[in-house]
């Protein structure tokens, strides 16, 4: 199986590429990233892990080199999703991303005829959240043997292993573009049956987790695009996403946005106009390549997702959590290694031809249930399910 990764030098995409590479079915890995040296230095690393690994620039056309893969992932972040979508089709292989802020992720449906007509399935936002909180949804609707989904409720928290002071050095955990829109725009929830937008920051809960409680709120997300449209005919009415990032990441992100810096009006800096929310990604995505951040190893990052519906018409709830925390190997940390993983595993799954169906779908419709959760179960993450009725 031969699978291509683009922006497989990143700090997602390197995640992917390593779980790929030692992946038993796949005989290599084509790592397509703007930084030919860091994806050069990634194979290298990884030389001898298993499959074989190709280093690739953004010189060569997308199709070009990814040409022969069974399966593609891009994990360059959501504004290239379409693009990295067509370069699949063309050349004939199966894509998954790690989610479209919601509003890509729409967009994404209107290729369905497209991959359905070639054979091909597209398993839209397949990373921790968007992704994981997806297939922990289907598997509440499966545990709770629902007849109808009446709502799904996500939570992405992270409970800190320590305090942090403001002067300490500071990496985004994820791409800068993304945060900065989480933190600005606003956020789409589905509510009774329909699409509402609320301010990004409002719909604050609390929810207790070990080793204590974490506030979460509205965020844009993907889930709220995916999930209506995947269990409309289980008569689902509510969906919403709440996002609790540790401290040293919410309060300097709300920091960032206070002070005008995630504005897009621009400001004029010795002659050249300048929007602050670009200057402000571009020096944020500096530091997360120069591997600057607060390091808390005792974190633990916590997906939660609480799904009720109707069992023989009795209510049903089933609660799914996933305890992240940073793998054995060390190599990545384990929010990372929570986002990297599950588009591998989607990966080869659709590589392999055991996708439950073609087009473009979430992944609670692609995924086999049981294969999925076994392959995550054996990079030790675990699923915890309490079922109430």
């Amino acid at each position: 199986m031969r699978i291509g990764v683009v922006g497989g030098a990143g700090a997602m995409g390197s995640v992917t590429v390593t779980d790929l590479a030692g992946s038993a079915g796949v005989d290599e890995v084509v790592i397509v990233d703007a930084d030919l040296d860091r994806a050069g230095a990634l194979a290298e690393r990884l030389e001898g892990r298993g499959a074989g690994l190709v280093a690739l620039g953004i010189d060569v056309p997308l199709d070009r080199s990814l040409d022969g893969c069974d399966a593609v992932v891009n994990a360059a972040g959501h504004i290239h999703n379409i693009a990295v979508m067509q370069a699949s089709l063309e050349v004939g292989a199966h894509y998954t991303d790690l989610g479209g802020l919601f509003h890509v992720a729409v967009r994404q449906y209107e290729w369905n005829d497209r991959f359905a007509d070639a054979g091909l399935t597209a398993t839209l936002s397949m990373g921790s959240a968007p992704g994981l909180t997806n297939m922990l949804a289907a598997r509440g609707v499966h545990l709770g043997s629902m007849d109808s989904v009446e709502s799904i409720e996500i939570a992405d928290a992270v409970v800190p292993g320590r305090a942090y002071h403001p002067s300490e050095p500071y990496g985004p955990p994820y791409a800068a573009v993304t945060l900065i829109e989480e933190y600005t725009a606003p956020a789409p929830q589905f509510l009774e049956g329909e699409i509402r937008y609320f301010p990004a920051g409002s719909g604050a809960r609390n929810y207790p987790f070990p080793g204590g409680d974490v506030e979460c709120v509205y965020t844009i997300h993907s889930e709220p695009a995916t999930l209506p449209r995947s269990y409309a005919d289980r008569g689902l009415r509510r969906v919403e996403w709440r996002l609790g990032l540790a401290p040293a990441d919410h309060v300097r992100l709300l920091s960032f946005v206070a002070a005008g810096l995630a504005s897009e009006e621009p400001v004029e800096v010795d002659g050249t106009r300048v929007r602050p929310a670009d200057v402000l990604a571009a020096v944020l995505t500096r530091q997360a390549r120069r591997e600057v951040a607060t390091p808390d190893p005792a974190a633990v990052e916590w997906f939660r997702v609480i799904t009720s519906g109707m069992r023989q018409d009795r209510p049903v709830t089933v609660t799914c959590d996933v305890e992240v925390t940073d793998p054995p190997s060390g190599e990545f940390p384990g929010g990372a290694w929570a986002t990297g993983v599950p588009p591998s595993i989607a990966a080869q799954i659709m590589g392999s031809g055991r996708a439950l169906r073609t087009g473009v779908h979430g992944p609670e419709l692609t995924m086999p249930l049981d294969l999925f959760f076994t392959e995550l179960a054996g990079r030790g993450m675990i699923p915890l399910d309490r079922i109430d009725d």
